[in-house]
């Protein structure tokens, strides 16, 4: 599970969308095993008093669902049957995030994705702390190899098989490194981001993209939309 820490960046972003739709409802696609929710919920909480979380996937993690659920309260729930993150059902009301998953959507899904919720006026934010960048996918083998070598002993359940196939046959290893290559390389730069959402536009709808660069940690590109009065200002644009 990604800890908060990583998206802590994008903690003031979330807070201002969720202000500016006046709720306090968050809509998850593509939740996966739950992302940085654990820890990145109750931040939110405290910032903003209470925040309603709703986890949602294609094809649903329930184990992973449910044990969020039981871990932080009555506050968040989960959607059993599968949620398309292109054609959101209408009664699914919130601001709409996807943590780390946008990149696995070539770009004809993925404006299926922001239109969807532009035809709606449904806020949504978009984070990748991946990002396509030659020093980016270099500097992941090493850090991979680092990371499983002193995590692996404190993994719960403790099988020899897990230490068998990180230590001995290094295909944990191998398995992480590919796909973290793959998803720095998938990455939709800010000024791709910005095509993407060239045919949504209106008066009443801001986009907003940019990259958020912490002291410590990864890069974060985001895409985040939302409504605004009519005659308001517009973020359009890369900020950076």
């Amino acid at each position: 599970m990604l800890r908060m820490s990583v998206y802590r960046p994008t903690l003031p972003l979330i807070t201002k969308v969720l202000q500016a739709q006046e709720t306090n409802k968050i809509v998850d696609l593509c939740s996966g095993a739950t992302g940085p929710w654990a820890e990145l919920k109750p931040a939110l909480d405290e910032a903003l008093g209470s925040t309603d979380l709703t986890l949602t996937d294609k094809h649903p993690n329930f184990p992973a669902f449910q044990g969020l659920c039981d871990r932080l309260g009555t506050t968040v729930h989960f959607l059993s049957e599968s949620v398309d993150a292109t054609e959101v059902p209408d009664e699914l009301d919130g601001v709409r995030t996807l943590f780390t998953s946008f990149h696995h959507f070539s770009p004809l899904p993925a404006k299926r994705i922001l239109g969807d919720a532009f035809r709606q006026r449904s806020a949504i934010c978009v984070f990748e702390f991946t990002e396509r960048r030659w020093k980016t996918v270099l500097s992941l083998p090493p850090l991979a190899l680092l990371f499983l070598a002193f995590t692996t002993p404190s993994l719960r359940p403790r099988r020899l098989s897990r230490f068998l196939l990180t230590y001995l046959l290094p295909v944990v290893p191998c398995a992480v490194i590919w796909d973290g290559i793959v998803s720095n390389l998938r990455t939709y730069q800010p000024e791709e981001l910005d095509e993407l959402v060239h045919d949504y536009r209106s008066p009443d709808y801001v986009w907003e993209t940019g990259q958020l660069h912490a002291d410590k940690g990864p890069t974060i590109t985001y895409l985040i939309g939302h409504r605004t009065a009519i005659g308001g200002s517009r973020e359009t644009g890369p900020r950076r």
